[in-house]
């Protein structure tokens, strides 16, 4: 397919991008420990691991009548001359019977069942496979099919087999309707990959990932809107240390008569017998279209058994105000954090954490 796109002569081609750089500089003061000053070049929003200085990003599609090609190639370390770029998606897809079925294939992404952020951004299948999806006319708005694609741990078993390649399956649902959308994947396990703790062929769990949206709200009060997103990894996992169950619920508000973006932002971690429950309101304003002004607030307080900082007040308090100047394809952030944790007890003493830095960004887009 994908090569029936590239020689066509009148498909269409569309491109863009982005570069993320910044100059980053943290001061990190820990009881018992010296402090630590650094700079370096770095972008810290959401352009990678930190410690890298930023992100670039290329996207591409070829189409042609109902047969397609999408891909995205980006690279986080950009300093030396060993750059390590990859792909994180590349594939095609092609619509077929009256665009109710569409067949992709490659390495697999912009799943249609997916969290779609803004904190928690993830899909089970973006890794090499082949996705097929069911859009029947008779009831619009759903979207239903499965992947088969490889296994989500690479070593372990030097024997793969047809069936533990099936049972590593994923099955998705998406429906919008007029009033919510909801969509949702779930991955099955087989015990032919990598365990992460022990090293061997162990089975690491069942996964699922879910996003559900209303759309009532905002016939009533222009701009408000409220979803909810979650992470569900390790279900029924031979070691009961791999469950990890991540779920955030937003609350948000932007009219379009007022330059105003408010979201209350609000989860709750589960790992093992130590759960965090966040609350992070983040607001910003446009002064004028070339300023706006923003700051985000962090409260996170641990409960259960194995919290670290289960008898702390709060585990992390934060404040990040932050400015944003605008020019056409470019935008400058500088964003201020001061971060204070506590991380427990170790050696009788009570950790505690404080943490400052500064972040210039540039970010250009094309």
């Amino acid at each position: 397919m994908a090569a029936a796109v590239a020689a066509a002569d009148d498909a269409e081609m569309n491109f863009s991008g982005e570069v993320k750089t910044g100059v980053f500089w943290r001061l990190i003061e820990e009881t018992g420990r010296e402090n630590t000053n650094e700079a370096r070049l770095e972008n810290n929003d959401d352009a990678g691991p930190g410690g890298t200085p930023g992100r670039i990003r290329l996207d591409g599609e070829l189409l042609k009548d109902t047969i397609g090609f999408k891909m995205r190639w980006e690279v986080y370390d950009y300093r030396g001359t060993n750059i390590a770029p990859w792909w994180a998606y590349a594939y095609a897809y092609g619509d077929f019977i009256d665009e109710q079925l569409r067949l992709s294939g490659g390495r697999l992404g912009q799943s249609p069942w997916s969290t779609g952020g803004p904190e928690l951004w993830d899909e089970l299948d973006n890794r090499a496979g082949m996705r097929v999806e069911v859009k029947p006319r008779i009831l619009e708005g759903l979207n239903v099919g499965f992947v088969l694609n490889t296994w989500n741990f690479e070593g372990g078993s030097s024997s793969r087999t047809l069936v533990g390649l099936i049972q590593e399956s994923i099955l998705g649902l998406s429906y919008t309707h007029e009033y919510f959308h909801i969509r949702a994947a779930y991955r099955f396990d087989s015990d032919e990959d990598m365990n992460l703790s022990t090293g061997t062929p162990l089975s690491e769990g069942h996964d699922f990932v879910y996003r559900v949206e209303e759309r009532i709200l905002n016939n009533y009060v222009e701009g408000l809107s409220i979803w909810a997103n979650g992470r569900l990894l390790g279900m029924m996992a031979e070691q009961v240390e791999r469950t990890q169950y991540i779920n955030w619920l937003y609350i948000g508000y932007a009219p379009d008569f007022f330059p105003l973006d408010a979201q209350l932002r609000t989860g709750v971690d589960v790992f093992y017998e130590a759960w965090c429950f966040k609350i992070k309101p983040v607001v910003s304003y446009g002064i004028t279209d070339f300023l706006r002004l923003g700051v985000t607030f962090l409260y996170e307080k641990e409960f259960g058994e194995l919290a670290l900082s289960k008898d702390a007040p709060y585990k992390t308090l934060a404040v990040e105000p932050l400015i944003r100047v605008t020019f056409t394809n470019m935008y400058v952030d500088l964003a201020y954090r001061f971060q204070r944790e506590n991380r427990g007890i170790y050696s009788g003493m009570d950790i505690v954490r404080r943490t400052n830095w500064v972040n210039l960004r540039f970010v250009y887009t094309f």
